[in-house]
């Protein structure tokens, strides 16, 4: 009898093959839950996955999760259905094309996530998955469904949002998923003409579509319909057939008015918005609604409502803000109303008994024209908040927050000239906004709010104040207070002390003329955002750069002249405004910021950028325009694939970095008034590119494949030297805002003024305009 070897070799690959048997690197992508395994390779920066996890047999028999996020795949190959009990492959963020047949084959594949790829298409036998529920596709580059769609009878959500399909069948009505179409570029809805339909949510919001067909009535499983952003004038009538519709968005839109069929909706329809339209009146019926619980109808065109308009039963939330009402009378028999927006409207007054509204938590009534407010707004004992900002009130009511927990007031923008003396009565706010009135004096007992933690004085006319020490957001921007220098007890220096600076979070010390940043507030150590924005700040001191948690600093419109290099200690600094001020270099402590996401050094005198500014890999908006940049760094603009906007308008760029067009994400790209001759052809990268303004540069040429740019809405070329565009820009002219006049041929440009004088400038880019 021959002995078992007790030092048999494992292998890592082929049948017998076990995770142990694995090199050492590649066994820490394993996780075991029991004999169950999850391998997550996410943000490995993987260009292809190992091929031992196709061909290991323990693998092959017991991964159920496989994530490989945020890498560098181009190809997923078809060996992923070896993966035998595999139910979720997660493989967005990457650089996909296509996605293999094969996926059809899993037999246990529940959850499918390759979001932000650059797939095509979807598999045709993707409704052969056995098991597949949730498809979730967007941000890629797919065209179509497949037409055998409607056959997927396992799936519960399919997402193609973000995607360039212009088209779709008539069988997406049969299919029994939630299908969000969202972002794409239908023109229509498919006719309807069909006998099974099974389809419950449609999500088609941002498209360009115009036609609804008149015979979507035949989709009558519809329970949730959503039409918002898109090219709608109209409504079919027989909307009111969909018998289990109870949500509806027909939001931002160019509709004129809403079928009175709607109305018949009256045992399902609960959620209808229908704002931001051309509507001037309402269903006279739509009472009948009498399950309606959220109605949004702010920005359109509404002089009044119909008369039985109070009988809406349980309507919850109402919005008629930015309509033409002059009145709020009967608004007080909406006994159920939690929430009623009426702001941006021409009320004059409130009627006295809005007293009634029992229920009413949240009353939005700015920007009106009212100059009172009812005394009768304290017996609203459910009242918690009152928006009644950019009005013409003098005064707020004395009895406001009597019996009522009251915790945010917002009466900012008016002509109040002082506060209730007895402020106890508002004892439960946590947020009081009186900016821009005509206040001279707080009363003492605003330290009576215990419960206060926002308060924003801002632009009135205070000199001092008492603070409440419960704070953790102050606005005192715009005041003539008193300067540390004047007062060493002033509000400025007392935010200083333990008691006030331990608590702060949001200081606004903007339009103070501060020529020095107070020491005091460089003792707030929980601050995570500063505004100290118009003020004749010569310098950033650094003391203030030891404030470690703060996320937010606005120091635009000052004096500084340079940045201490100790700015990169601010690590956790997420938006950074530096804009108008004397600054003449970038600063290396400027690119340790590695968190910054948003970077406004605009209207300085730069004249380049560091080679290294690439480590600021956060960045999605920067704007550097209004400079003296005569080149953009020749760096890898690869790193900033979060980047969504970026403006060099201004400068004095010539060219076009090489890598540039790799910001597939890019939104927006400015470059109006620079000196460049020529865009690259590989600017058909930027896949997500909405707006391109070249405008007042020296193009001669442009790249045919500028007309291929998918999400391109805007562009700008006017005033070059431009003598013939590309063949297909009539096409693109289709979708595309598109401005081309100006061009001449003998156009020139001067060289840049601190060229000519050979010294950096030093003054502000708007002073020199002065000048």
């Amino acid at each position: 009898m021959s002995k078992k070897k007790e030092d048999e070799i494992i292998p890592a690959m082929g049948p017998g093959s076990k995770i142990s048997a694995l090199a050492a690197p590649l066994r820490r992508f394993m996780i075991r839950q029991g004999k169950q395994v999850i391998m997550n390779f996410s943000t490995a920066s993987m260009k292809s996955l190992p091929l031992e996890i196709w061909q290991n047999e323990e693998i092959q028999q017991n991964a159920i999760e496989l994530r490989a996020e945020s890498n560098r795949l181009k190809k997923l190959p078809k060996q992923v259905s070896d993966l035998e009990v595999l139910e979720i492959l997660s493989v967005q963020n990457n650089a996909l094309s296509a996605l293999p047949g094969t996926i059809s084959k899993m037999k246990k594949l529940v959850t499918l996530h390759a979001e932000n790829n650059s797939i095509k298409a979807i598999p045709g036998t993707i409704h052969k998955s056995p098991a597949l529920k949730y498809l979730h596709l967007s941000n890629n580059k797919i065209k179509a469904l497949p037409k055998t769609i409607n056959k997927a009878t396992t799936l519960e959500i399919v997402d193609v949002s973000h995607n360039i399909i212009r088209s779709v069948k008539k069988n997406i009505y049969e299919l029994k998923a939630k299908l969000i179409l969202n972002n794409n570029r239908l023109g229509e809805l498919p006719d309807a003409s069909i006998k099974n339909s099974a389809l419950r949510v449609l999500d088609v919001s941002h498209n360009q579509i115009a036609h609804i067909p008149d015979n979507i009535n035949n989709v009558v499983t519809l329970t949730w319909l959503d039409l918002s952003n898109n090219d709608l004038e109209d409504l079919p009538r027989e909307l009111g057939l969909l018998k289990y519709l109870h949500y509806l968005n027909i939001s931002h839109n160019q509709i004129a008015s809403l079928p009175d069929e709607v109305t018949t909706l009256e045992y399902a329809l609960t959620y209808l918005h229908a704002g931001h339209n051309k509507i001037k009146n309402l269903p006279e019926d739509i009472h009948k609604l009498r399950r309606l619980q959220v109605l949004s109808v702010g920005s359109n065109e509404i002089e009044k409502v119909p008369n039985q308009f109070y009988e809406l039963k349980v309507i919850r939330e109402l919005d008629l803000s930015g309509n033409k009402l002059a009145t709020a009378v009967g608004m007080s028999k909406l006994k159920t109303v939690e929430s009623l927006s009426l702001a941006n409207n021409a009320l004059t007054e409130l009627p006295d008994d809005i007293f009634h509204l029992k229920s009413l938590v949240t009353l939005d009534i700015s920007g009106n024209q009212i100059k009172t407010l009812p005394d009768t707004l304290n017996k609203i004992k459910t009242l918690k908040s009152l928006n009644a900002a950019d009005n013409r009130l003098s005064a707020i009511p004395e009895m406001l927050g009597e019996d009522q927990l009251l915790t945010s007031l917002n009466v900012s923008a008016n002509r109040i000239q002082g506060l209730p003396q007895d402020m106890k009565r508002l004892r439960s706010l946590e947020s009081l906004k009186i900016a821009g009135n005509q206040i001279s004096a707080l009363p003492k007992s605003l330290d009576s709010l215990r419960f206060l933690l926002e308060l924003d004085v801002s632009k009135n006319s205070l000199t001092d104040f008492i603070i409440p020490k419960t704070l953790t957001s102050i606005s005192i921007a715009g005041n003539p207070l008193f300067l540390p220098s004047q007062d060493p007890k002033s509000v400025i220096a007392i935010l200083g002390e333990r008691d006030y600076a331990s608590r702060m979070v949001f200081l606004d010390a903007s339009s103070l003329k501060l020529d020095e940043v107070p020491i005091s507030f460089c003792h707030m150590k929980m601050l995570k955002t500063l505004k100290l924005a118009h003020n004749l700040l010569k310098e950033v001191p650094e003391e203030l750069t030891k404030l470690r948690a703060l996320e937010e600093l606005d120091v635009s419109d000052n004096d500084i002249g340079a940045l201490p290099d100790s700015i990169r200690n601010m690590q956790n600094l997420r938006v950074l405004d530096i804009s108008q001020n004397r600054l003449s270099e970038f600063g290396e402590g400027l690119t340790q910021l590695h968190q910054l996401e948003r970077l406004n050094i605009s209207f300085n005198n730069l004249v380049e950028l560091p080679e290294h500014f690439g480590e600021l890999h956060k960045l999605i908006w920067f704007d550097i325009s209004n400079n003296e940049l005569m080149k953009l760094p020749e760096d890898r603009w690869d790193i900033f694939a979060s980047m969504l906007e970026l403006n060099i308008t201004k400068n004095h760029v010539n060219e076009v970095p090489m890598d540039l067009p790799y910001l597939y994400r890019i939104k927006v790209l400015r470059a109006q008034s620079n000196d460049l001759t020529a865009i690259p052809s590989d600017i058909v990268k930027m896949t997500g590119l909405e707006t391109l303004d070249l405008k007042d540069n020296l193009l001669e040429t442009l790249p045919e494949s500028i007309c291929k740019l998918p999400a391109l809405k805007e562009l700008d070329v006017s005033d070059n030297k431009l003598k013939s565009f590309p063949n297909k820009l009539e096409q693109l002219k289709q979708r595309c805002t598109i401005v081309t006049e100006g061009q001449s041929s003998y156009k020139q440009r001067d060289p840049p003024d601190f060229l000519k004088s050979g010294e950096a400038q030093t003054t502000k880019p708007e002073e020199k305009k002065e000048e």
